[in-house]
């Protein structure tokens, strides 16, 4: 780079140029901004159907294998579909298929269910502990589970039992996990969650209010006897309390995380305060000089 440091003029047109280019970039990307949402919307959709048409045929393909492999291909292709579910908006249908499944064995229902209820919530929400996606993801299944629940009345309890407890255990592995990876975050992420840390913040110190929304949003669509059940059964089990208690923990190593940051970057803005007290101080000498000049002449 052949420019010379002690003219700033020169330093300034260096930086104008690189500005330039990137803000008309960002320009051409702006007004690009519409047709791409409209693409990427028609793109999704493309790919959901695709994917629902791969996965039937990877089971008819399995369905032709002999024993013990079937078996083996018909589970490694469930598991890598319940990760996918949300995407292809097949979580209700889901959670409906795989509570009637564990209906019709007869056998262990609430806990059967609950580990349902936890691997569901844990497979939709992942690591993204935001307030839309737990409440929506609990409500779903809740609604599920009382739905069957309303025509099942002998083991009612244990659906609705099961299912409030495993969507609990799900939120708080999700936690766990938002945990790890703030843990290991990389600068760049942190800057993000510094914008972002207020609402971060908020959603994690809600996150009982949200789960206890959902309870109720989806107690309140069903019939009285499984509403009742389903309110009682969340206040005995004491799951809300539980579940802030957990956020909390959250919330104070997103805290330490944050203020290490700030910590960091109060580093550098006292750097470059002194790197612009020095340049001001250098005006100032320089002013001084020039009048008491002016006055011994």
């Amino acid at each position: 780079m052949d420019i010379d440091l002690t003219n700033p003029t020169q330093i300034e047109e260096l930086v104008d140029s690189i500005k330039q280019k990137k803000e008309e970039n960002i320009s051409h990307l702006i007004a690009e901004i519409d047709r791409l949402k409209s693409q990427i919307t028609a793109q999704q959709q493309e790919l959901k159907e695709e994917l629902k048409a791969l996965f039937l045929q990877l089971e008819a393909q399995a369905l032709k294998l002999p024993e013990p492999q079937k078996r083996v291909a018909l589970k490694n292709i469930a598991n890598i579909q319940l990760r996918s579910m949300e995407f292809l908006g097949i979580l209700a249908e889901t959670a409906e298929s795989a509570i009637l499944n564990a209906l019709e064995r007869g056998e262990n229902i609430e806990e059967t269910v609950r580990e349902i209820a936890k691997d569901l919530t844990y497979d939709s929400i992942d690591y993204q502990v935001e307030k839309t996606k737990i409440f929506d993801v609990s409500y779903t299944i809740l609604h599920v589970a009382a739905t069957i629940a309303q025509s099942s009345v002998n083991y009612s309890d244990e659906i609705l039992k099961g299912a409030i407890v495993g969507i609990k255990l799900g939120i708080k592995k999700s936690i766990r996990k938002f945990n790890e990876i703030m843990e290991y975050t990389p600068d760049e992420a942190k800057r993000f969650l510094i914008s972002n840390y207020e609402q971060i913040v908020k959603d994690l110190q809600q996150l009982d209010t949200i789960y206890k929304e959902a309870v109720t949003k989806a107690a309140m669509q069903s019939e009285p006897g499984i509403s009742d059940k389903m309110l009682s059964l969340s206040q005995e089990l004491n799951i809300f309390d539980k579940l802030k208690a957990e956020a909390q923990k959250s919330v104070e190593s997103l805290k330490a995380l944050i203020s290490q940051e700030l910590v960091n970057r109060a580093s550098e803005a006292k750097k470059l305060g002194l790197m612009a007290f020095e340049k001001a101080k250098e005006k100032i000498d320089k002013a001084l000089k020039e009048a008491k000049d002016a006055i011994n002449k």
